[in-house]
C-alpha cells in the first residue's frame, strides 16, 4: 500500500501552477506529495533522505513537471533520479512527464509520452492525473468540499454550504460510531424505502429488510432504539404485535451539534435527515450492494 497516490516533483519557478493542480487533486480526493503540503511531517527529517524514499518508494505514480529551471536544480535532479531509478526497477509506467517547455532531461528518454503544458490548465491537469491514478478505495473518507453533495440539495448560498459540510461530517462521526451491521441497516432503510415521500420520510418495508438482511423484524426497532445516543430516531410507534408484512419502519436522524447561530441550528433541524439521505443515496455508485459497500468503509468519496 502506498502513501501516496502521485507525487509532485517541479522546481520552485512553477510552484504557482503546480500548487493549483496539487489543491485540485486533494479535492479530489487523490493522495498527493506536495511540499507544502506536508511542511510539518518533514519538520526535522534528513532531507535528502527523506525525498528518496518519497520518489523512489512512496508514491504510485510521479510527475515531472520539466523545466529549463528543473533542469538545472540539485534538489529536482535528486527527485527525478530516484524517481528514474523506480521506473527502472519495475519497469512499468510509473514516471509521468509534463512539460513547460522542450529542455532534454538527461536519462530520460525521448520517446516517453508527456503532457505539453501550454494549453492545459491546473485543473484539466489535475483531472488528467485523477483518471490516471483512477478511483482509489477509501476508508474513513469525506470530500473536503462534497460538491455533488451540495448540487443534490441544491444548496448555492456559501453559508449554507458549509452548514452541509459541517452536517456531514457530524454524520459521518454518527455512522464512526455504529458498528456494521448498524451502519448496513440504516443504509438499506435509507435505500429501498417508499421514494415517493424521501426525504421527508424515510420508511421501509420491516418484511423487506428481513428478506434484505436476514434481521428479524423485532431486532431491526430494537436496533434503531440503541441508536438514539448518534441522533437516530424511531418515528412510527404503530407497528403491529404480529408484525405483518405491510408493517414499516420510519426514522429520522438529527445533528445534534450545537451551532452558534440560530440560523444555522434551525438549518440543521429541518434538513439533517436530508443530508444524511444524499449522502447515502450518492455514496451508493449506482446498486445498493455498492452502498454497503460504500457505508461499510465510511468511503463517500463520490460526493466530491
Amino acid at each position: 500500500m502506498h502513501r501516496w497516490d502521485v507525487a509532485l516533483s517541479f522546481a520552485g519557478e512553477q510552484r504557482t501552477y503546480v500548487e493549483k493542480v496539487a489543491s485540485s487533486l486533494r479535492l479530489r480526493g487523490i493522495r498527493v506529495f506536495y511540499d507544502d503540503f506536508e511542511k510539518v511531517s518533514i519538520w526535522g527529517k534528513d532531507l535528502y533522505e527523506h525525498l528518496d524514499y518519497v520518489y523512489r518508494v512512496a508514491a504510485r505514480y510521479c510527475v515531472l513537471f520539466i523545466s529549463e529551471d528543473y533542469a538545472r536544480k540539485v534538489w529536482t535532479t535528486h527527485e527525478r533520479r530516484s524517481a528514474q531509478a523506480r521506473a527502472l526497477e519495475e519497469n512499468g509506467e510509473y514516471v509521468l512527464p509534463v512539460r513547460f517547455d522542450r529542455v532534454e532531461l538527461q536519462g530520460l528518454r525521448p520517446t516517453l509520452g508527456y503532457i505539453d503544458l501550454r494549453d492545459i490548465a491546473p485543473e484539466r491537469l489535475a483531472e488528467m492525473i485523477a483518471e490516471k491514478v483512477g478511483t482509489p478505495l477509501r476508508r474513513d473518507y469525506l470530500p473536503p468540499v462534497p460538491v455533488k453533495l451540495f448540487e443534490a440539495m441544491r444548496v448555492t448560498v456559501e453559508d449554507e454550504r458549509r452548514i452541509v459540510s459541517s452536517i456531514a461530517e457530524n454524520f459521518m462521526q454518527s455512522l464512526r460510531r455504529m458498528t456494521i451491521d448498524e451502519r448496513v441497516l440504516i443504509a438499506e432503510i435509507f435505500l429501498v424505502g417508499c421514494k415517493a415521500e424521501m426525504p421527508e420520510n424515510i420508511h421501509a418495508s420491516l418484511d423487506l429488510i428481513r428478506r434484505d438482511l436476514g434481521i428479524s423484524p423485532v431486532e431491526t426497532l430494537e436496533t434503531i432504539k440503541g441508536l438514539q445516543s448518534v441522533g437516530f430516531k424511531l418515528m412510527n410507534s404503530n407497528v403491529s404485535e404480529n408484525h405483518d408484512e405491510d408493517d414499516i419502519v420510519a426514522i429520522a436522524w438529527r445533528d445534534r451539534t450545537a451551532y452558534e447561530s440560530e440560523g444555522a441550528a434551525e438549518f440543521a433541524m429541518l434538513r439533517s435527515t436530508e443530508v444524511a439521505y444524499s449522502m447515502l443515496q450518492l455514496g451508493h455508485a449506482l446498486c445498493l450492494e455498492h452502498s454497503r459497500v460504500a457505508v461499510t468503509n465510511l468511503d463517500f468519496s463520490t460526493l466530491g
